[in-house]
This record gives C-alpha cells, sequence and structure tokens, in this order.
C-alpha cells in the first residue's frame, strides 16, 4: 500500500475565494489525457502526472452527503476510463501552483502507485454465515472463510482482509485486472453457490481505495 503525504499551510478565507478540490491523481499522456478530461473538472499536469481538481471555495468542505457522493461518482467515472490514485473527499488547494508542488513534492510515490494500480479494479468481499450449519463453531467459519479468502487471492494481484464488522465472519479487499474481474467474479459465484452455509457479498468493481492512500498531514512551514 502506498502511502502519501503533504502539508496543507493555513488560510485567510477573506483573501480567498476559490480553491481546487482534489479527486485524484492520473497520468498525463495522450489518449489518458483526453480520457480524464471530465465535466466540471480540470487537470493540473507536472511532470507526466495530472491531478483531477474541481474549484470550489477555498475553505474546508461540508461534510454533506450530495458533495461526498459527487466526490466518489467523478473517481468512479475516472477509473472507469483509466488508472487513477484516489483522494478522499476533503483536500482543496489554495490554487494551481499549490497542486503542482504537491505533484512534484509526490511525484515518486503517487508514479509508483498509478504503477501498482495500473489496469485493475478492488473488489470487496463480505462473508456471513447463512445459519443453514448451527453447529459449527466459530473457528470451523472463520477456517473455511479464510480458504474462501486464499482461493479469491491467487486470481487477484493483491488482497488483504478487513476488520469484520456485525455478523461477517470475514472481509477482504481485492486488486483485480481489468480483464479478470468477470471471472473472478463468476467463481465468487460459484463459491457461494457450493456453500450454502455462508452468504458471499462481492461488489464492485470500485476505486482501489483500500490498496492506495493520501495522506495530508498538517505541520508548519517556516518563513511562511
Amino acid at each position: 500500500m502506498a502511502e502519501l503525504e503533504q502539508s496543507v499551510a493555513a488560510s485567510d478565507p477573506a483573501t480567498v475565494d476559490a480553491g481546487l478540490l482534489l479527486h485524484g491523481v492520473v497520468r498525463a499522456r495522450g489518449h489518458e489525457r483526453t480520457l480524464a478530461k471530465l465535466p466540471g473538472t480540470e487537470l493540473v499536469e507536472h511532470q507526466g502526472l495530472a491531478a483531477l481538481v474541481q474549484v470550489v471555495p477555498y475553505r474546508l468542505p461540508p461534510w454533506e452527503r450530495e458533495l461526498i457522493q459527487d466526490h466518489s461518482s467523478i473517481i468512479e467515472r475516472a477509473m472507469r476510463r483509466l488508472t487513477i490514485v484516489p483522494a478522499p473527499y476533503g483536500i482543496v488547494f489554495r490554487g494551481r501552483e499549490q497542486v503542482t508542488e504537491f505533484l512534484d513534492d509526490q511525484h515518486v510515490a503517487l508514479d509508483e502507485a498509478l504503477g501498482f494500480l495500473d489496469g485493475a479494479f478492488e473488489m470487496r468481499l463480505h462473508i456471513t454465515s447463512s445459519g443453514r450449519r448451527p453447529d459449527a463453531s466459530e473457528f470451523e467459519q472463520a477456517d473455511q472463510a479464510a480458504s474462501f479468502y486464499t482461493a479469491l487471492r491467487r486470481r487477484s494481484r493483491a488482497a488483504f482482509t478487513l476488520p469484520p464488522t456485525g455478523r461477517r465472519v470475514l472481509s477482504a479487499a481485492f486488486l483485480v485486472n481489468r480483464a479478470d474481474w468477470v471471472s473472478f467474479v463468476e467463481f465468487a459465484d460459484e463459491l457461494d453457490a457450493d456453500h450454502p452455509e455462508f452468504r458471499l457479498d462481492l461488489t464492485g468493481p470500485w476505486p482501489p481505495y483500500d490498496f492506495v492512500r493520501i495522506a495530508f498531514l498538517p505541520r508548519e512551514r517556516s518563513g511562511e
């Protein structure tokens, strides 16, 4: 998993009216540059990389469901066209210069992340007991669910388990090649049909949120 870190300087909302909301980072190459241009967004390019951004007020964005869904929708539309390093909701830059600084500072990490994610989707799996085998112990259920994870892991580029919540026996994320995701779903369906004592809930394809992270850690900058 790639970890990308960048500081954010404080701003004076009285003097700054507009900023740039970051949706993700893509490669700035011929056909990919064209595919990444979505309605209502802009590309800020630097040394072969491009930040997919949207003009917004330069302030902490409201934590509103509709705005978060719009952010996710843009990332998902871009994902279906090309490889993108998705950004979490709420990262706003003061302007294009600050976006360029971010691309420059994090160029190596972003380039490696794009290479790692190239041509892949994320799939998420949640396994719960169907209740058809009340005699099965928690250990037996966990062991069987782990075998499902191992079998699906072999058919993916990368995978890791997630903390299960509620009544889930196992949760996991898989990075699956675009060319293989349909067969990946079909294999999961076969496992589900062959093991009625479990329910396998596989969702996707999703942007690879769980396999790369853009993290912004505030820190004071000298001379500002």
